[in-house]
């Protein structure tokens, strides 16, 4: 089954970036979640999968609950008196084929129940390591420049370009 979703644990996440060259932990919460979200906006999808983060929004007021997409990425916050685990919980077991999700968290209650549906689930230091990895083979991929700046003119050439251009037209009537 191709994968098509990736379900990601917010906090779960972004806690797991603790020493990492990413540690989003040191940051005040909302900048935390914002620099996490860029990173899985520029390199956290393998193939282009939808991609969604969930967070614990309960107790909170200034958090809009309805879905947002930021940079491509889906961004929810659970209500109050529901957790970001019930959330991954529910969409998984609403999605017309669980096979196609991969569920990014440590949570042994949430991985134990989304494996039952089928769904696929990895480890957030591993996720992090993948996106990574993705991240340098793009950089990698930049086209380079073409070998003809390099080697200079052929013979003949600026010769014949200084005639069309009209350099070296002789003046005089």
């Amino acid at each position: 089954m191709a994968l098509k979703h990736i379900l990601i644990d917010g906090y779960n996440f972004l806690h797991a970036s603790a020493g990492t060259d990413h540690d989003w932990t040191e940051l005040p919460l909302e900048d935390a979640r914002e620099a996490m979200v860029s990173f899985l906006a520029a390199g956290g999808r393998p193939h282009r999968q939808s991609l969604t983060v969930v967070f614990d929004g309960a107790g909170t007021r200034q958090y809009d609950t309805r879905a947002e997409n930021r940079q491509g990425v889906e961004v929810i916050f659970s209500e109050a008196g529901v957790t970001a685990d019930e959330v991954i919980r529910g969409m998984v077991s609403e999605a017309p084929d669980p096979r196609s999700i991969l569920v990014v968290t440590a949570d042994r209650a949430i991985r134990d129940f989304v494996r039952k549906l089928g769904a696929k689930v990895t480890a957030p230091a591993t996720f992090l390591t993948n996106c990574d990895r993705r991240r340098m083979k793009r950089r990698r991929r930049t086209p380079r420049e073409p070998p003809e700046k390099f080697r200079g003119t052929a013979p003949g050439e600026v010769k014949r370009w200084r005639k069309i251009l009209g350099f070296d037209e002789e003046e005089g009537g």
